[in-house]
């Protein structure tokens, strides 16, 4: 695997209703390069950016007890993050999504996006504790979360979008990841995502 340039900067901030749109296409571009196979082709290749837009517009003009922090790179959005905070009494916080640009994948942003996350966790949840779901074909993301520091608890099957099984191809896995502290994670760097 070849490590993409890192870009010159990146900017990372809180994200506000109206990022939405920028969120929401970044979140279609990554569902559809590393969902297929797990999520139906008619779905992932529907209207998934409106569906997106609409959960993202929904979800940043409510954020009580969560965190979305962006990383922005030279005017554009490069990834984000979405923690739950305090979601399941035993396992934490859920990084519910993180994305990174294609073009930027293995820069380091999404291991800063994680230690971002995991400081929310730290200022603002009640657990030190962090937690993901990350589907089984996708072993990239795995050996990344595994990098990190976290570590594959449980298995289980992915939930279908919309609450909808036909928008699932049969009933894929998925891995839950957990950091029981967040303490380390909070201060992590590179090595590149």
């Amino acid at each position: 695997m070849s490590v993409s340039p890192v870009p010159e900067f990146v900017a990372f901030s809180p994200a506000g209703p109206g990022d939405a749109g920028r969120i929401a296409a970044l979140h279609a571009d990554s569902w559809r390069r590393h969902y297929r196979g797990a999520y139906a082709d008619a779905y992932l290749d529907g209207d998934l950016l409106t569906e997106r837009t609409a959960v993202w517009s929904a979800r940043l003009a409510s954020p009580a007890g969560t965190a979305t922090i962006l990383a922005e790179s030279g005017g554009r959005l490069a990834g984000f993050v979405h923690v739950v905070l305090d979601a399941d009494p035993r396992w934490g916080s859920l990084v519910d999504n993180l994305h990174v640009e294609h073009s930027v994948h293995r820069s380091g942003i999404g291991t800063e996006l994680m230690a971002y996350a995991a400081r929310a966790v730290l200022a603002r949840a009640a657990s030190p504790a962090l937690y993901l779901w990350v589907l089984e074909q996708n072993t990239r993301a795995q050996g990344f979360y595994q990098a990190c520091g976290g570590v594959r608890v449980e298995k289980g099957i992915a939930a279908a979008p919309l609450g909808d099984p036909a928008l699932l191809n049969g009933s894929p896995g998925k891995f839950r990841m957990s950091w029981p502290d967040a303490t380390r994670l909070a201060s992590a760097t590179a090595p590149p995502d």
